[in-house]
């Protein structure tokens, strides 16, 4: 009995043995596949951001010839262009990080007296341009014949001025951001909003922080500002959403769009980025804000060449399914001057004003 016990057992790890070879072979196989399938996605990953990313900046392309060179952007990149609540954070200090909320792009660390570069460069557009993230179907010059559907201006509250990322600011401003009102996006609204006034457009201009004390939830309590605001004013059509860009080429040198107005100061350039229904969310009416848009650059075109970017239309929502007269208004980048900014919120008003008038 004990020697057919052991010869069982015997024949048992010899068969074990032999399994071992062929289970590593196995194994060897199948991670090699999984090897080549993850740096195939990967590779297709990269090259989709890069391309993605490239049409986000079609509206810089227009530099002179000196100018011009090849983009190469990381995933991490298109992301930060596609949804604002990472673009803003992506050059925010570290005090201004844990005070926001904001996500911090992974930098190899710089020099503190290192300092960035900045181009400046009159881009001219002579025709209404779009980048068309959602590749939706759109003709600029049925929009610009497209009949709004706005209410005469009376002495009621017509616009909203409100800034969802309101500590945006420009270059003479650390990380471009401060909460000083004066020198950042809420100043530039202010000009806005006294001009419209002036040529008797009546605005609300509400300055709640809404990017403090949490940055990625800015767009969250912006959206309860914007439906309190139409809730106690209901004669709200339009809601103008004031922000800054941030346009930064592969070797760090940061953009500056400026074109030079008629009598001879720099202006920071302006771009429409209109939200559509493509993620799914509930917006009937983006068209319409399109539309908006498309007319009040065409006044600007005719006012101010070269002072419009190409009109950004994007899959996100961005709070503009409330009125039928919303958008955001990115108005120059963090390389600009707050008075460049200044210097464009008149023109930008008065093309407002002809538009709803």
């Amino acid at each position: 009995m004990r020697r057919r016990r052991n010869k069982r057992f015997k024949s048992h790890v010899v068969a074990v043995q032999a399994a071992k070879p062929k289970l590593l072979i196995i194994f060897v196989f199948l991670s090699i596949l999984l090897l080549v399938f993850t740096q195939r996605i990967a590779n297709h990953i990269t090259l989709n951001s890069d391309f993605l990313l490239k049409c986000i900046h079609q509206s810089v392309v227009l530099f002179e010839e000196t100018e011009k060179r090849e983009l190469h952007y990381s995933p991490y990149d298109f992301l930060a262009k596609s949804v604002l609540s990472i673009r803003g954070s992506d050059v925010m200090s570290k005090k201004y990080a844990a005070k926001y909320g904001g996500i911090l792009k992974k930098q190899a660390e710089k020099h503190e007296s290192e300092k960035q570069s900045i181009v400046e460069s009159d881009i001219s557009a002579k025709n209404i341009t779009f980048i068309n993230t959602p590749k939706v179907t759109v003709d600029a010059e049925a929009l610009l014949n497209t009949p709004l559907s706005f209410a005469k201006p009376d002495e009621n509250p017509k616009v909203l001025i409100m800034h969802t990322h309101t500590s945006e600011a420009y270059c003479e401003s650390e990380g471009a951001r401060n909460e000083n009102q004066e020198l950042n996006v809420v100043g530039v609204g202010k000009e806005i909003a006294e001009a419209l006034e002036s040529q008797g457009i009546s605005v609300i201009h509400d300055v709640t922080q809404n990017d403090n004390p949490s940055y990625n939830q800015s767009y969250k309590k912006a959206l309860t500002v914007i439906e309190r605001n139409v809730a106690e004013h209901p004669s709200i059509e339009v809601v103008l959403d004031i922000h800054r860009d941030y346009i930064k080429r592969d070797d760090g040198t940061l953009v500056k769009p400026t074109v030079t107005l008629k009598n001879g100061s720099k202006a920071a350039q302006i771009m429409f980025v209109i939200g559509t229904d493509s993620m799914g969310l509930h917006h009937p009416q983006w068209r319409h804000n399109l539309a908006f848009a498309v007319k009040i650059q065409h006044q600007l075109n005719l006012m101010q060449p070269g002072l419009c970017r190409s009109i950004n239309i994007r899959t996100e929502r961005f709070n503009q399914h409330v009125t039928k007269g919303s958008m955001i208004i990115e108005i120059g980048t963090a390389a600009n001057t707050a008075e460049e900014a200044k210097n464009t919120s008149e023109l930008l008003a008065t093309a407002i004003a002809a538009v709803l008038q």
